[in-house]
């Protein structure tokens, strides 16, 4: 899209957004959008992914979808290249023989989730696709109102991409991530756990929050890690608006603190 459009990062937010992206919205439209995502089933699907936790039966709930169909309308997506399955890590271990599943296992199914192959297609999703018509007439403001009152939310997604990819990072000349990611289980959901070549864990938390973290955050983590049978090596804490000065000032190892300024080591 780099062809197709000119960024001023002189601009605020707001001003950058009307310019590139709604004042072009029908030439952007023909050129990002596949033709079978104009299928009304299939655009129901998108806009569920968008602004959903991405797991593929809850997906399929909020686009008012069932099963048969939402997983057609999945893989079509998938075919053209829009969406892709992210299967979960999590392990079920069979009964043993004789032997019953606990009563909270019973009927649990393990569900993957649906993700977009691009960023900007749930920027789409969620934005500009809902409000396509008032963008075609030219009527801005429902957009930017929706903008406004869910714009924290939507980064703080990106802010869990971007905190996988700074993890890779810092790792990769030591001890290489071998896999990382979004984990989930019938208990708890982590923005990450990482798996380094060395065998290590590492368990992170993103905050995308106007406050500090504290160290609450840490037992609070632990016990997610605990419930979720996880043995992390690190814990990752990621914060917007930086740490409490007992968490800074901790001389724990395992506890390892990003705020956006580390960010900048992906622009390297």
């Amino acid at each position: 899209m780099e062809k197709h459009l000119s960024l001023g990062f002189d601009d605020s937010l707001h001003s950058c957004i009307e310019r590139v992206i709604l004042d072009r919205y029908l030439f952007l439209k023909t050129k990002i959008v596949p033709p079978p995502c104009f299928d009304a089933t299939n655009r129901r699907l998108l806009r569920a992914v968008a602004v959903s936790d991405g797991k593929i039966i809850n997906v399929f709930r909020r686009a008012g979808l069932g099963r048969s169909e939402g997983y057609s309308a999945c893989g079509e997506l998938q075919r053209i290249g829009v969406l892709y399955e992210e299967r979960s890590r999590e392990s079920i271990q069979p009964a043993a023989p004789g032997m019953k599943r606990r009563r909270e296992e019973r009927g649990y199914e393990v569900q993957s989730k649906i993700r977009f192959t691009h960023p900007f297609y749930r920027f789409w999703y969620t934005f500009v696709d809902p409000h396509s018509r008032e963008i075609e007439a030219g009527d801005y403001e429902p957009f930017m109102e929706d903008l406004e009152s869910s714009f924290d939310r939507y980064v703080s997604f990106t802010f869990e991409d971007l905190s996988n990819a700074l993890i890779k990072r810092t790792f990769e000349a030591r001890d290489p991530i071998s896999e990382k990611g979004n984990y989930w289980d019938m208990h708890n959901e982590f923005d990450l756990v990482a798996k380094t070549r060395d065998e290590r864990v590492i368990v992170g938390e993103c905050k995308w929050k106007g406050h500090k973290v504290c160290k609450s955050l840490v037992s609070k983590l632990k016990s997610k890690c605990e419930r979720s049978g996880l043995k992390p090596d690190y814990l990752a804490l990621f914060s917007k608006s930086g740490f409490s000065k007992e968490l800074k000032g901790s001389k724990d190892p395992t506890i390892l603190c990003f705020d956006l300024n580390d960010f900048e080591r992906l622009l390297a």
